[in-house]
């Protein structure tokens, strides 16, 4: 259902906690993601502790908007498509005029050769353009020869079509990450899920007042 793609295009199998090391802690003792799927009500019920509110929030209006929706909503069914994404050469300011035209905070990065090999996040860029400015790198003139390539976040953690909507809000708690790209079984970037789009799907449940 998940996997890890390096920055060389490699994919591996996702295990929690093991993805990248964020220096957070582990949201519960889950060793691999196939518990995720499984209808197992004491993980599903953990209280979440070491997470933040916000987070612990999403994560139960996701599970209560699952308990509540006769069938499994999938990824293919809440993902963004088309996606735009960038190559790893695309400089700080290419980058930057995409992000104020389209309001994206998470973009899927390719290499040359088309692959996805990481996501770009507004931070990212954020700091990019920091670290550009602290060595006297300013203006857009300068960025346009700044290459967004060192400040891309890899490995990336992507979805299968078929993972359903609450194994994929759970991911985003453990790993505490605020996108997912999506991608077919041959490797091709078909779309993206953000914490927005799975927020936007459950506030159009009918009982969504009811959950206070």
């Amino acid at each position: 259902m998940f996997a890890v793609i390096d920055v060389g295009g490699s994919h591996s199998p996702y295990v929690t906690g093991i993805f990248r090391d964020r220096k957070v802690p582990k949201v519960s003792k889950t060793s691999a993601i196939e518990a995720i799927g499984h209808q197992d009500k004491t993980a599903e019920q953990s209280p979440h502790k070491s997470s933040s509110s916000f987070q612990t929030r999403f994560y139960e209006q996701v599970q209560a908007f699952s308990e509540t929706t006769p069938s499994a909503l999938l990824a293919r069914d809440i993902m963004a498509s088309p996606v735009t994404s960038l190559s790893l050469h695309t400089s700080l300011a290419q980058a930057w005029e995409l992000v104020k035209d389209k309001r994206f905070r998470h973009i899927p990065i390719h290499s040359q050769k088309g692959t996805l090999v990481g996501i770009l996040s507004d931070r990212d860029l954020a700091r990019g353009t920091v670290e550009s400015a602290l060595a006297g790198i300013k203006g857009s003139a300068y960025l346009a020869k700044v290459s967004i390539e060192p400040y891309v976040s890899h490995p990336v953690l992507v979805a299968a079509p078929e993972a359903t909507l609450l194994a994929i809000a759970r991911v985003l708690l453990e790993e505490r990450i605020g996108a997912i790209p999506v991608v077919s079984q041959d490797k091709a970037l078909l779309g993206m899920i953000t914490r927005s789009d799975i927020l936007r799907v459950i506030v159009s449940h009918p009982q969504f007042e009811q959950w206070g």
